[in-house]
């Protein structure tokens, strides 16, 4: 019980820098696909192939990213010997294929097992965003379904009442 307070901070700590990695990532994301589909649709029709590629690779990227920290985590923390084992140890964590209490030291087997919570999470919430996008692109037009500011967009009728002129 003495080391489950240590535990819940580290764990905290990160959780939090995943979370703000994960907006920053689906912002640049989402700033990205409304800067191509305003230049490059013009003048060639590629989007329902460029855009959907375009986003599942900056997902890996941003994935990569809070695996990564995660590994260095448990890395300069000794959780592990090595950034290999580290790095394998939380991307079979975060996409919660792997066991993830038995290996960790037992004083941080709890840190293991939050970040198998969080990657379920983020994937799920990276999934979303890319069924959005999708939906957008595939089977609605702009009006029907404008594409959403912002990685919490607005609700429509905010977000359609401030890009209107003032009258």
């Amino acid at each position: 019980m003495d080391t489950l307070a240590p535990q819940l901070l580290v764990a905290s700590a990160v959780v939090s820098a995943t979370v703000v990695i994960h907006l920053i990532g689906l912002d640049l994301l989402q700033a990205l696909i409304l800067w191509h589909l305003e230049r490059f649709t013009r003048w060639i029709r590629l989007d329902r192939m460029v855009v959907p590629l375009g986003i599942v690779l900056g997902l890996f990227v941003v994935h990569g990213a809070e695996i990564w920290l995660y590994a260095l985590v448990y890395w300069k923390a000794g959780m592990l010997g090595s950034l290999e084992q580290a790095l394998y140890f939380s991307t079979s964590a975060y996409s919660t294929v792997g066991e993830t209490g038995a290996i960790l030291p037992v004083q941080w087997r709890i840190v293991g097992v939050l970040e198998a919570v969080n990657g379920m999470l983020l994937i799920g919430w990276s999934t979303a965003f890319l069924f959005q996008i999708l939906t957008h692109l595939m089977w609605e037009s702009e009006e029907t379904a404008p594409l959403p500011r912002g990685a919490i967009a607005r609700s429509r009728l905010k977000a359609a009442s401030s890009e209107r002129p003032p009258a």
